[in-house]
């Protein structure tokens, strides 16, 4: 893997763990209840994963040359990532919901919406202190 798509995971992955504190900062006010960081905590963890598995994905499309294999693997990357997600959305709802609440957990996959997002700023601060550095 190039140095350049692994600075972009870095801070793609940054923004996901940003996002989450500020949830959670916000939180802290709001409904400070300890489900609610449950939840933020594993809605991040996993956005981070779906993160790494469509990078992954990704990283081997672009190594293969056949575009049947490339659109075969992402499609089933895909339906992977969104049926664990689903299946543990459910899960936490039927048989966790006193310990981990169920809209903490959407708000904290929202987190890889916004890392990808605040990818680009995240970039721009690093590219300064390594100038500076």
């Amino acid at each position: 893997m190039e140095k350049v798509t692994k600075n972009l995971i870095i801070e793609v992955l940054v923004g996901i763990v940003i996002f989450t504190v500020a949830a959670m900062l916000a939180a802290l006010f709001l409904y400070p209840k300890p489900s609610v960081f449950a939840g933020l905590l594993l809605g991040m963890l996993l956005a981070l994963s779906a993160f790494l598995s469509m990078a992954l994905v990704l990283v081997n499309a672009m190594k293969s040359s056949d575009p049947k294999i490339v659109q075969r693997n992402s499609i089933i990357g895909t339906s992977i990532r969104y049926l664990l997600l689903i299946a543990i959305l459910v899960i936490v709802i039927v048989y966790f919901q006193s310990q981990i609440n169920p809209v903490a957990l959407v708000i904290g996959v929202f987190g890889l919406k916004a890392g990808a997002f605040l990818q680009p700023v995240i970039h721009k601060i690093t590219v300064r202190f390594a100038k500076r550095n």
